[in-house]
């Protein structure tokens, strides 16, 4: 009779699959996860090996974005890790996998509060890059809240970690990417732009063809922000000229086709821009990103079927959601839209609309700390 698997020897394999995943390398993770899997069914017993087992699971999936599928796996362990006798490593992966989880969603606040939750446990662990991941995705969770000096802080903490590690490349780089959306949004644009540039030569270089992507995708978003209308055109028809396997990144690349449509549709290009909006609808629809739908039918009732009804009650689907940024930005482009139609009561009502959204934003700072 073969003998089982030493427990040990399998939580020393899931480190290691674990290690691949935040390092974001999809294809070497893949791999170890059908290694991993075999090495489970050999083992012997062990309830904390498997529940690390299921919580590493549900972080893979986040990564190959089956978010639906990585809610699953929380939600079966969450009564055996907040109500047992489970290590710290333990329920500290499990509030901070739920707060990626809940960050991926677009719940904020909630992103937030479950990183409040696993920080609790982030002093029992002695792994530096551990901590790094923490502060980095923390800082994302704060942009999301337009927090920018909170997420800078942390971005930079993140970043600090990384650099003593030359295997973390792409990480050093996603933490580049937070700080720079940070500085764009505190209006120090021209280091903006060269830092995105750099993002994308070092991806280039090191053959990291997703965070190269990223990297012409927020040099987009920031030309469409300042006006530069051809220049985010060109960033984001780059972003997706570049060869890698859409079915992995679909939520990447849904944010993307958004945007190229959304500039089109600026630059009086309507008829790309309805090609490019039915696209990224269609995708939407097929992950069932609702936050996005509902950006979708506002960019289509602002441009296409022009309907102030329909728009208000879009809008109020982010209201309810306190996407106040996404509040914000989408009610300016109606406004500004509208002044170009010459409709101004309507031009009136969004830039007034978009103007209150902004004064929602420190608020929303006070509830993330209230845990």
């Amino acid at each position: 009779m073969v003998g089982k698997l030493a427990s040990t020897e399998v939580a020393n394999r899931l480190n290691e699959w674990y290690d691949t995943i935040k390092r974001h390398e999809i294809e070497e993770a893949t791999r170890l996860k059908s290694e991993v899997q075999q090495a489970i069914e050999e083992m012997e017993e062990d309830q904390n090996v498997l529940l690390y087992y299921n919580l590493i699971d549900s972080r893979y999936k986040q990564l190959i974005e089956q978010f639906d599928e990585s809610k699953n796996i929380l939600e079966s362990v969450k009564e055996q890790t907040e109500h047992t006798e489970t290590d710290q490593l333990l329920k500290y992966y499990y509030y901070f996998f739920c707060g990626l989880y809940e960050f991926y969603k677009r719940n904020y606040i909630k992103s937030i509060h479950s990183y409040r939750q696993a920080e609790k446990f982030l002093d029992d662990i002695p792994d530096e890059i551990e901590h790094a991941e923490f502060h980095l995705q923390l800082a994302y969770a704060y942009y999301g809240i337009t927090q920018n000096y909170f997420s800078l802080s942390h971005a930079e903490k993140a970043l600090d970690i990384y650099k003593q590690h030359d295997n973390y490349v792409s990480r050093q780089l996603s933490a580049k990417i937070s700080i720079a959306a940070n500085r764009f949004s505190l209006n120090q644009h021209e280091c903006t732009i060269l830092l995105y540039k750099e993002v994308v030569n070092t991806a280039s270089k090191n053959n990291n063809t997703f965070l190269e992507i990223i990297g012409h995708f927020n040099l987009g978003v920031c030309y469409e922000y300042l006006d530069e209308l051809e220049l985010a055109k060109n960033s984001f028809e780059t972003a997706l000229d570049i060869d890698y396997p859409k079915d992995i990144k679909k939520d990447t690349y849904l944010a993307i086709k958004y945007m190229l449509a959304r500039v089109l549709f600026r630059m009086d290009l309507i008829e790309e821009g309805r090609e490019w909006l039915n696209q990224s609808k269609k995708l939407a629809e097929e992950i069932n990103e609702q936050t996005y739908q509902t950006k979708i039918s506002i960019l289509q009732t602002i441009y296409l079927e022009p309907n102030e009804a329909s728009l208000d009650n879009e809008l109020g689907k982010l209201k309810k959601k306190k996407l106040w940024h996404d509040v914000s930005d989408l009610s300016a482009i109606a406004g500004r839209h509208f002044k170009k139609k010459e409709m101004f009561k309507m031009a009136t009502k969004y830039l007034i609309e978009a103007l209150k959204a902004k004064e929602n934003l420190p608020s929303l700072q006070e509830e993330a700390e209230r845990i």
